[in-house]
């Protein structure tokens, strides 16, 4: 799962997330994704008032071409090794 984290002009946070077809399957095996603001360096206070981009991909070429164009060079991206079971 792709997570960044960038500010905005106003200083406020955008949180920019994605949905695959795999994170698909387990919401509809009912298995909840976890998200851990801090795994992007989110503080707690920064939480309310947030901007959140959602986005789609089949799979992480499609992910990869779509966060190409959410990105700038202020975003902040954090890479989460596969396999970490640790709730992100």
């Amino acid at each position: 799962m792709v997570k960044a984290m960038a500010r905005l002009s106003d200083g406020r946070v955008l949180l920019v997330l994605d949905i695959s077809d795999g994170n698909i399957a387990r919401l509809k095996n009912g298995e909840p994704i976890y998200f851990d603001g801090a795994a992007v360096k989110l503080e707690p206070h920064e939480v309310l008032g947030a901007a959140v981009t959602l986005f789609y991909g089949k799979d992480e070429a499609e992910l990869g071409r779509t966060l190409k164009t959410l990105i700038s060079p202020e975003t902040e991206v954090h890479v989460i090794p596969r396999g970490d079971e640790r709730p992100q």
